[in-house]
């Protein structure tokens, strides 16, 4: 091993140099290089696909490269595990924790790295209870934060599972943390407390990779910004010499003419009634119309109801009182199945928990609602009946896949999303619902969702687009509802919508 120091200033606390990693049909990474400053927020954005958590994986031992060299502190380093990133003090917190729910919060802080005291001359080691709970008060104290640290992790929201991952960082003495979405799952008042500990950290002289898909983020609280695009470094700048337009153009290889490609679309007929939908403890007494080609968007803060009422609309969650009608005729929901066959689809907003089923391939995925139509005698599955639906909406969404056989982990988050969104449309819906249909998703790949949501709505599909991007409402959305509390604040059409109003209501 070449242990010799790398010919940077010594404000560079991390360095890549050439990384190349390749998988079966892919080359994730090519001669890609990218240094971390000391005390610096460094931004590293692209597309899904683009090689961004390949890289990552690379530095924290998950992955490693082909080719290529890393430098830590001037003085080459090999990560084989993860352990190896923890031990030189290298950290990452992904969107998803990755906790232990039954566990305490001091349990999660200190696993596998448990602080024991002797006992009986040496001879036996046992934890070290009080000298845990105090190191990590300390911890908690220099994130700004108080916290019960006998709390099970399963009773925590989404923000402060994420302190206690950033806190157990911290207790292995990490100068290097990479935030992989952070904000994904947040609200704004908690992504804005997460901002006053990266800010504070960043102080301490901590050095951050951020990784984003939202770019105001990426102007607000990073210093420099690393664009990847197929695997290749494509630009380094510093964010105040850099504009929005810029920094997609660079992303997608293209200028992104319309993010929000709307269609004129001439309004029809009501074809779904709700009257007083009501499921106790979640949402009361919702009223509205959806039209034929209609977007209703639906806004408000994190907690509203608003997932709540549409689980309640199609079946998954029963709802106590209310109607429903479709096309005038009252239905009854009481199973997603029943929803189906009125018509209604569903694209949830945690497409690899609930909306796919990621070890299976792509036409597995898309036809997993239709089986009882593509079966033969005994059950047996038509398979040739199963690729050409697969293939034919692979076309229609533009998938990018090797093939309809390529196992749906293996997509970018993008292409995941429009399989989701396949697998709806394959059950030939009149109404389709659809929960934060571009989360996690590149700006590239929002674009083009948005642009089949139009499509949709052109073809005569009446849709409900549930989203947190007041942007997305708003350049979306022929209508939108605005819930508070599980109640209707109101309604607005578009010509009326801006973001002040919205933000009114929701508050």
């Amino acid at each position: 091993m070449n242990n010799s120091v790398k010919k940077t200033g010594d404000d560079v606390i991390l360095s890549l140099e050439n990384i190349s990693k390749s998988f079966p049909g892919v080359q994730a990474l090519s001669n890609m290089s990218i240094e971390l400053k000391r005390g610096e927020i460094h931004a590293v954005c692209g597309e899904n696909g683009a090689g961004k958590s390949t890289l990552m994986k690379i530095i924290t031992g998950v992955y490693h490269a082909d080719e290529g060299d890393m430098y830590l502190n001037g003085e080459e380093v090999k990560i084989y595990k993860p352990d190896e990133a923890y031990s030189k003090g290298i950290a990452i917190i992904f969107q998803e924790t990755s906790l232990f729910q039954d566990l305490t919060v001091l349990e999660n802080i200190f696993m596998g790295h448990e602080i024991v005291k002797p006992l009986i001359g040496n001879r036996f080691k046992i934890l070290d209870y009080p000298a845990m709970r105090k190191k990590a008060q300390q911890v908690f104290e220099r994130l700004g934060m108080k916290i019960n640290l006998d709390e099970h992790i399963s009773n925590l929201g989404v923000a402060t599972k994420q302190m206690v991952e950033i806190a157990k960082a911290l207790t292995h003495e990490s100068q290097i943390l990479i935030l992989d979405e952070p904000t994904a799952a947040l609200s704004n008042k908690e992504v804005d407390t997460l901002f006053e500990t990266i800010a504070r950290l960043k102080g301490e002289g901590v050095s951050m990779l951020y990784i984003s898909h939202r770019l105001d983020e990426i102007f607000q609280i990073a210093d420099r910004v690393t664009v990847i695009r197929d695997g290749l470094s494509v630009q380094t700048e510093q964010v105040v010499n850099v504009k929005r337009d810029q920094l997609v153009s660079w992303m997608i290889g293209r200028t992104l003419e319309n993010l929000y490609p709307k269609e004129e679309v001439e309004i029809g007929d009501i074809v779904l009634e709700v009257k007083g939908l009501t499921r106790y403890g979640e949402i009361e007494d919702i009223d509205f119309v959806l039209r034929e080609g209609e977007i209703l968007g639906i806004s408000g803060l994190a907690g509203a109801g608003r997932t709540e009422m549409a689980l309640a609309l199609c079946g998954l969650r029963k709802p106590d009182n209310g109607e429903v009608r479709v096309n005038g005729k009252a239905i009854k929901l009481d199973k997603y199945r029943e929803a189906m066959e009125q018509g209604i689809a569903y694209v949830s907003e945690d497409r690899q928990k609930y909306g796919l089923v990621i070890p299976m391939n792509v036409e597995e995925n898309i036809c997993f609602p239709l089986l009882p139509k593509l079966s033969k005698a005994f059950g047996l599955i038509d398979r040739k009946k199963s690729k050409s639906v697969g293939t034919e909406y692979i076309k229609k969404l533009s998938v990018k896949t090797p093939s309809h056989e390529t196992r749906v982990m293996n997509l970018s988050g993008g292409n995941q999303q429009k399989v989701s969104v396949s697998k709806a449309l394959a059950t030939e819906p009149q109404i389709l619902i659809l929960d934060e249909p571009t989360r996690g998703v590149d700006v590239g790949a929002k674009s083009e969702i948005h642009r089949i949501i139009s499509n949709l709505a052109a073809s005569g599909k009446s849709i409900i687009m549930i989203s947190s991007d007041l942007p997305e409402i708003l350049g979306m959305s022929d209508r939108v509802l605005v819930m508070k509390d599980g109640r209707k604040q109101g309604e607005l059409m578009r010509s009326e919508c801006t973001q002040a109003k919205i933000l009114e209501m929701a508050l």
